[in-house]
């Protein structure tokens, strides 16, 4: 397998901001530099980190977050042209615990919702997209996993950059164990390994007869996939 660094982006007051280029591909190869970032909500911006964020380019925007989220803690970047609300949880849906199901209750319940987001990744105009929920782990860890599987993304290097997301966060967990920083809702206190993305694309394979069924039947279009690839490796 080809090593994989993490391209982390300094945008000041965002602790989780990397693009996913370099990341190896099971046929050989790496995932395009500058066509899809990840992130937790850009809420957390300083004026200087939403100067870096635009200055990157962005081509699109994708917020997962539910309406609610949105309400008390707006997007520095909402303002964009780019950016677009695409939550992948309808109100009233439970979060069931532990983490795998979780995940597996979220994607059973609405591949629509999913189909949706990994589309617009597919259809955004040239350049960087970026997808984030609140703290970039769980539904951006998902949507971010659906588009990397679908491009032949290796899966040890999926799963490595999952779990990524728990250090560049630990900052931030350490100061609200403290009682200090900001008020946002606090993560699950375990925070959760790469089993659990290994688990939810299991579960994609074992139920739904993998990522790639699991999408169309949301509606993702085979056009969308073409797209998705060649944005991503350059492979029609």
């Amino acid at each position: 397998m080809t090593p994989y660094t993490p391209l982390h982006l300094d945008w000041a007051g965002c602790l989780n901001a990397r693009d996913l280029g370099g990341l190896p591909l099971t046929g050989g190869g790496t995932v395009r530099e500058r066509v899809l970032v990840r992130s937790e909500s850009p809420s957390y911006l300083t004026d200087d980190g939403v100067a870096a964020a635009g200055a990157y380019g962005l081509s699109r925007i994708i917020d997962l977050r539910r309406p609610e989220e949105l309400a008390e803690w707006p997007s520095r970047l909402a303002d964009r042209p780019a950016y677009l609300h695409l939550p992948v949880q309808a109100p009233g849906d439970p979060e069931e615990g532990p983490w795998v199901h979780l995940y597996q209750g979220m994607l059973d319940r609405h591949p629509e919702l999913f189909a949706r987001a990994v589309g617009a990744v597919a259809d955004a105009p040239e350049g960087p997209v970026l997808v984030h929920c609140a703290a970039g782990k769980d539904r951006t860890g998902l949507v971010v996993a659906l588009a990397l599987t679908l491009a032949g993304a290796d899966v040890d290097a999926l799963a490595d950059d999952y779990e990524v997301t728990n250090a560049r966060l630990a900052p931030r967990y350490e100061l609200r164990a403290a009682g200090a920083g900001d008020d946002r809702p606090a993560e699950r206190k375990v925070p959760p390994t790469r089993h659990v993305i290994l688990g939810a694309l299991e579960h994609l394979s074992a139920r739904h007869g993998g990522v790639e069924a699991y999408l169309t039947g949301g509606g993702l279009t085979p056009g969308h996939v073409r797209a998705l690839r060649a944005r991503l490796v350059g492979q029609g």
